[in-house]
């Protein structure tokens, strides 16, 4: 017992301890300041400036937010020190914004961009500086790394490095039945598509480049080459500087029009230079100068002929002048009579019109009001009538019928066709033949006079006799 009445003093101090530690841990937290965390609530409380600059071609355009219009002028002067020109698109500013060191960088980073990028972006947002492009070399891409890297803006670089490439190249040589081949392509497949046209007895040294390019001219290439192996004696067919040409000689006429025809629908620059085998040729040059004699015998005759049919020609036309003339006295003479009769028929015509004229101008042929049966000094006004036209039994005449404007439309028309008919019909039953008689109602048509007064449409109401001729 009295071996652990130690221990228990010990335990009831150290307890009366930690109590009195508590108590002052507690005391202290209560009176820690809680502003302690306000600065940094208060940096991610901070609005930055945002903004992309985006390259179409040779152009550039700007959008975002910035604090004031000098950030978006410098970047356009930067643009503009380049010989480039900067298009503000859709910017908008507030004053609250932050982030010149962003636009710092991105001034020093413009004329590298400029020089080197296609199709290119600059976007700061969410306080990262973000590139983006085509550039043709790592040396571009490595130096748009080390401008980056020169600030401590957060960055991230896109960059794209598209290594510029080469045209393939070969050449093929025939000599008699051996094939030699070389060149550089771009990989197996190319070989062996090029391979498979070739004699098997082709020698073939073909290098392989990646970054080697093919336009087309292994596909021309495949479809020449049966020709060229059937037809050739020797010859070459050369792609380089993306130009294929093709250069030999071959034994006819017909072989050389069909890789003629083959050459020109490849869709490929292509040169022939394609040739006839001299001994061949020598044979057609004198197929074309014996065909050369021929045509100058024939053109001889041909001459010969020609003269013989002009002085045939001449006397034929010496024959036709003659009866040409003799037709002309003729037609002369025709004509003489011709215009001798229409005079006469002229004056003849007049002279009626000046008698229907004497008639007409003291006596109206009338008809009763609003209807088509003429009055007793109509009918001998049309009697009178009758015995002139009858003086002349050739003459064709129209009876135009008026009216004025009272009454409808209709009415008018209908009512002049009818008096005109019964003028007609008088003449007729007086012994004018009818088919010399034209008879046109024209209602209220052409009025002689305005229609404003009683005196007036009575001269609107009138039959006009209009001579038509023989």
């Amino acid at each position: 017992m009295k071996k652990i009445w130690p221990w228990l003093l010990l335990l009831l101090l150290l307890i009366v301890l930690c109590v009195w530690t508590k108590k002052d841990s507690i005391h202290i937290s209560s009176n820690i300041p809680t502003q302690s965390v306000a600065p940094v609530i208060a940096d991610k409380e901070k609005t930055y400036i945002h903004y992309l600059i985006t390259q179409q071609d040779n152009s550039y355009s700007l959008d975002g937010a910035f604090t004031n219009t000098q950030q978006q002028d410098a970047l356009v002067n930067t643009f503009k020190a380049k010989e480039r020109t900067l298009k503000i698109n859709h910017t908008s500013t507030n004053a609250t914004l932050v982030g010149n060191e962003a636009l710092a960088l991105t001034d020093k980073i413009i004329p590298h961009f400029i020089q080197n990028y296609t199709r290119g972006k600059i976007s700061y947002n969410n306080q990262k500086l973000e590139i983006s492009g085509d550039v043709n070399s790592y040396e571009a891409q490595h130096e748009m790394q080390r401008l980056l890297s020169s600030s401590t803006v957060p960055s991230q670089d896109n960059t794209h490095v598209v290594l510029a490439t080469k045209p393939i190249d070969f050449h093929i040589n025939k000599n008699g039945e051996n094939f030699t081949v070389n060149g550089t392509l771009k990989d197996a497949t190319q070989v062996n598509a090029l391979k498979s046209k070739l004699p098997a007895s082709a020698k073939v040294t073909l290098k392989q480049e990646n970054r080697r390019v093919d336009d087309g001219a292994i596909a021309a290439t495949q479809s020449i080459l049966p020709s060229f192996t059937q037809n050739y004696s020797n010859g070459d067919i050369t792609y380089a500087d993306k130009m294929l040409t093709v250069a030999g000689t071959v034994s006819s006429q017909e072989a050389l029009n069909e890789m003629q025809r083959l050459t020109s629908s490849l869709g490929i620059p292509v040169t022939n230079n394609t040739v006839l085998d001299p001994e061949v040729l020598k044979a057609q040059r004198e197929a074309e100068a014996k065909k050369a004699q021929e045509e100058a015998e024939a053109k001889k005759a041909q001459e010969a002929k020609k003269v013989q049919e002009e002085a045939e020609a001449n006397a034929r036309e010496t024959s036709e002048k003659e009866a040409q003339a003799t037709t002309q006295e003729a037609a002369t003479a025709e004509k003489m009579a011709l215009e001798t009769k229409a005079q006469e028929e002229e004056s003849k015509k007049a002279k009626v019109k000046e008698s229907i004229n004497q008639l007409l101008s003291v006596e109206d042929i009338e008809f009763e009001v609003s209807k088509s049966s003429l009055t007793q000094k109509g009918k001998t006004t049309v009697d009178k009538l009758a015995n002139i036209l009858k003086q002349y039994p050739n003459m064709r005449v129209e009876l135009a019928g008026y009216t004025d404007s009272d009454g409808s439309e209709t009415f008018n028309q209908k009512l002049s066709q009818a008096r005109v008919d019964t003028t007609k019909n008088r003449l007729i039953s007086r012994g004018v033949v009818a088919n010399r008689l034209v008879a046109k109602g024209y209602g209220e048509a052409n009025p002689l006079v305005p229609n404003t007064s009683d005196e007036n449409k009575a001269k609107n109401r009138r039959v006009e006799i209009n001579i038509l001729g023989e």
